[in-house]
């Protein structure tokens, strides 16, 4: 959304592909934002030659990445190596936000801690368990879990590295245990780390974008960057930091991306909303966003039937006759991806 940022494209392999292998990508990204789940593998993809879902999917199911609940704190994939220093990282601050939801639902540490338990003794065989599989278990230790209940007692199972979605079954996510984890590298450590790789795998960045992506506070934030040993670069009058020195690329004309796309993973201004008919909240709304020339355009959605695959674009802008091929070309790498027919609507 920020076009201008030099580097930005080609640090997250937008421009032209440039990462061989799902596990590639999610390394090299550190993290993947990754709510709508068969969006993020899109994500992914698009960072590759022509990954289908299919095959992002195996690589899913074979553990080649996780999907937890790590950073601010969303749904991510992120390598299995890299979970545990990222969790080490950024746990404690999750839990700082978390503490006052799990009050206002009466839920101690004792509660959320004993669920926890449950939760990996119910993983203990090995084979991976749907969420109601888990409900069940924690309701026959006298525990809550139901709706937000469940919810907050998985993911504090999740923060302590005791379990992780493991393959689907159908269309329901399950979850698995975790191996014990090595003990972290001290907390300087870990800041510069974070910095390093965020910049390696998102371009150059200013210290509340590191903030925002990680939780961490502005100060750390700040150490991290010093820690890292960082260069600094000047982008419009903004300070901006930088890892190496960024490879100019040309900003794809049209991208269709996933909305919680790590390309928007950064503090937003509103200046990043200027192009686009709509407010943050319908971005949210949406499965997908139209980007052209680098800026937010419109969001877009997907119907995915047995041979096809509608792709709506809601309140598309006027576009020109190259945007509107640019497009069509980016709507048949996603029908590639799904192996469907891609069919085009422009909604007004």
């Amino acid at each position: 959304m920020k076009p201008n940022v030099p580097g930005r494209v080609h640090a997250q392999g937008l421009a032209t592909p440039r990462l061989e292998t799902a596990a590639d990508v999610v390394r090299h990204l550190g993290c993947v934002q990754s709510q709508l789940h068969d969006m993020a593998l899109w994500a992914v993809a698009r960072r590759t030659p022509g990954l289908t879902y299919a095959e992002v999917q195996a690589a899913f199911a074979r553990g080649d990445f996780l999907r937890t609940h790590i950073l601010r704190p969303t749904w991510h994939f992120v390598d299995p190596a890299d979970l545990p220093w990222l969790m080490a990282l950024t746990a404690p601050r999750i839990r700082q936000v978390m503490t006052s939801s799990w009050n206002a639902l009466g839920l101690s540490m004792e509660l959320i801690d004993r669920g926890s338990e449950v939760i990996a003794a119910a993983l203990a065989d090995g084979e991976p368990h749907t969420r109601a599989e888990l409900a069940e278990a924690l309701e026959g230790a006298g525990l809550q879990a139901t709706g937000t209940f469940l919810v907050h007692q998985l993911m504090n199972a999740e923060i302590r590295l005791l379990a992780a979605n493991g393959p689907m079954q159908g269309k329901q996510h399950t979850y698995v245990a975790l191996p014990p984890q090595p003990e972290a590298p001290a907390h300087d450590e870990l800041l510069a780390e974070a910095a390093r790789r965020y910049a390696r795998g998102h371009g150059p960045f200013r210290d509340k974008d590191l903030a925002w992506w990680t939780s961490l506070t502005l100060t750390d934030s700040r150490r991290a960057i010093e820690l890292a040993g960082l260069r600094p670069l000047d982008v419009d009058g903004q300070a901006y930091w930088m890892i190496d020195e960024p490879v100019e690329a040309e900003v794809p004309r049209v991208m269709l991306l996933s909305n919680f796309d790590e390309y928007i993973s950064y503090a937003r201004d509103p200046e990043d909303y200027a192009g686009f008919d709509g407010t943050a909240d319908d971005v949210m709304r949406g499965a997908g966003l139209l980007m052209i020339d680098g800026l937010l355009c419109a969001r877009w959605s997907r119907t995915v039937s047995a041979r096809t695959v509608t792709i709506v674009v809601d309140r598309a802008p006027r576009l020109t006759a190259a945007v509107r091929r640019a497009l069509e070309a980016e709507a048949a790498a996603f029908g590639r991806f799904l192996n469907r027919e891609p069919q085009l609507t422009l909604a007004s």
